[in-house]
């Protein structure tokens, strides 16, 4: 689809005048996302930790924290049960964490996906129960598990949930509920996510061993320098795979952890980030890190085989079996990648045949069902609209929908859960089954609800940031937009527009000659510019012709100097300074 580029409304002069200090560029980011009061400005770039929330605003939290304390001083056997994305893995290796710190023998519990599906299930509370388990604490999973806290209750097992997904009915009568979406909490920060709300429960524990006792009999010095700050590169791994707003607490989390991530001192993540050829000294790792090297290879292992085998790894001693687990991760991962590319194809044959539908529903039987998410994903940004994509089995189908721009998907399914069996997730992200003879029904329900809640159209235009002068084009501009860091949902990396810019020269590179490098003049100032995959767009091209270009700010280094390029996404031949139709 051709799409309209739009640059953003100039920031007002006034707005200017008040923070002359500001680099024009990034005060034009800060207003194009609706921060211009100073206190705001000031918490935004400088994001402090002490700013986090306190954990015991959340209503259950004193709760909580009691009985695990009573149950460690009583020697009960502790569960932490955890779901099998990167979200959960890391939720669950926060908590384990916490309790090897503190000496603490607990048991992690990971559901496996192909034959106990998401969430907790009361076969598992069973085989805890025939254990003598009395204490189960639940991460990223349990909100709407009515079932399991029935039985907890009518069992002598007391189920403590610690969640953020949305709530699709009553509350299930745990001992505690910990989970910002429920409207009861009033906690400040609805978007955390659920190694968020995991992190919360383990500084509320190591404060709350001050607090009650008075002294810290283990780990002493250690805890002075603040321990639990060494949890956050995997607060922030979990939150960025997550896909929730980097604003708020989320911000906090993500800028610190990334920090930490430089200098973590979890032996298994080091390993996995040498396998993926990160480099933290070359080059500080951003949310980009998080969200496409580190995160898919924690999901690959629940995806195809057992998340244990990425919260192993997490919580790995030994050197060897930190070495062993990477690289059984590795393999996963690449193995993943190659079966989600053949089934996005497959889905993408049944999906042309139904294009024209408000939701895309497709399945099929030999799709496994940790990839399901992954490709309705893929397709869903294809498209433009709610997908759903089914592992068909015998009797029912499990899958996952995806979409974008305001629809509702959990409201949606909502509206036809009648026709599921169980379902949930985000608005933006849910997980569901359904039996295969009330398939139709439910796809003709999703779509009268679809008709019935129109959205505006998704991505007809290239929003743009800014029109970058010959001025901006500099490394200290470069530098001052990275405070904007991390960027993510909420808040996008920047596009910018350069206008009326010069083609110097260009040429085709790469092994196949599919990308694009071209510098351009704009004023007196030339950039080296780089166009992945956009070998097409030099047919049009000639020394000389004038267009506009699309695209970020990048910085490289070569031979120790650091030097400023253009990463391109889109050009067009420069009419007048109008932005015009591509």
């Amino acid at each position: 689809m051709s799409k309209q580029w739009k640059i953003a409304t100039e920031a007002p002069q006034d707005l200017q005048n008040a923070f002359p200090e500001l680099n024009r560029v990034v005060l034009q980011l800060l207003y194009n996302r609706g921060i211009t009061e100073p206190a705001v400005i000031e918490n935004f770039l400088s994001p402090e930790y002490k700013n986090l929330y306190d954990p015991f605003l959340f209503q259950d939290m004193e709760k909580a924290v009691e009985r695990i304390w009573l149950a460690i001083q009583n020697d009960e056997k502790i569960v932490v049960y955890g779901d099998y994305d990167a979200d959960g893995v890391t939720a669950s290796a926060v908590l384990m964490q916490t309790f090897r710190f503190l000496d603490v023998p607990a048991i992690n519990y990971i559901p496996e996906r192909f034959t106990e599906g998401y969430g907790l299930n009361v076969e598992a509370f069973e085989k805890f129960k025939a254990e003598d388990i009395t204490l189960v604490i639940s991460v990223d999973c349990g909100t709407n598990s009515i079932d399991v806290a029935n039985y907890c209750r009518d069992n002598g097992i007391d189920l403590i949930i610690t969640d953020h997904h949305e709530i699709t009915g009553q509350t299930p009568e745990a001992l505690a509920l910990i989970n910002p979406k429920n409207v009861a909490d009033m906690y400040p920060d609805d978007q955390i996510t659920g190694v968020g709300v995991a992190y919360k429960v383990a500084k509320a524990l190591l404060s709350d061993r001050i607090r009650v006792t008075g002294q810290l009999q283990i780990h002493e010095d250690e805890y002075r320098g603040e321990w639990d700050k060494w949890l956050l590169d995997l607060v922030a791994i979990g939150t960025v795979a997550d896909c929730h707003s980097l604003f708020g607490e989320n911000r906090i989390l993500v800028k610190f952890g990334l920090k930490v991530l430089a200098k973590t001192k979890w032996l298994g993540l080091k390993q996995l980030m040498e396998n993926a050829n990160i480099d933290v000294v070359a080059t500080p790792p951003d949310s980009r890190t998080l969200g496409f090297t580190i995160a898919p290879r924690i999901n690959a292992a629940g995806r195809l085989e057992h998340a244990n085998i990425a919260l192993d790894l997490l919580l790995a001693t030994d050197f060897a079996e930190a070495i062993t687990l990477s690289n059984r991760l590795e393999e996963i991962n690449r193995r993943r990648q190659d079966m989600t590319g053949r089934i996005v194809s497959q889905a993408k044959e049944q999906a042309e045949l139904i294009i024209d539908r408000l939701i895309i529903m497709v399945s099929h039987e030999d799709w496994p069902k940790g990839l399901v998410g992954l490709v309705a994903g893929k397709l869903a940004e294809s498209y433009k609209k709610p997908v759903i994509v089914l592992s068909k089995g015998d009797n029912e189908s499990t899958g996952s929908g995806r979409t974008s721009g305001n629809f509702d998907l959990v409201d949606c399914l909502k509206s036809a859960s009648e026709h599921i069996i169980k379902f949930g997730g985000h608005k933006q992200a849910a997980g569901l089954s359904v039996a295969n003879a009330k398939l139709d029904a439910f796809y003709e329900s999703i779509l009268k609800y679809a008709q019935e809640h129109p959205t505006e159209p998704q991505e007809t235009t290239l929003n743009l940031e800014a029109r970058l002068t010959e001025q901006d084009l500099t490394l200290d501009t470069f530098d001052e937009i990275a405070k904007l860091e991390p960027f993510g949902v909420g808040n996008i990396k920047p596009i910018f527009a350069l206008i009326n810019a010069k083609v110097q020269n260009f040429k085709l590179v790469g092994s196949t000659q599919a990308h694009l490098q071209m510098q351009l003049v704009v004023g007196d100032k030339a950039i080296d510019c780089i166009g992945f995959s956009m070998a097409r767009m030099a047919a049009d091209l000639e020394p000389s012709a004038t267009i506009d270009a699309a695209g970020e700010l990048i910085a490289d280094s070569w031979n120790g100097v650091k030097r400023l390029k253009f990463k391109l996404i889109s050009i067009k031949k420069h009419v007048s300074d109008a932005i015009i139709p591509e």
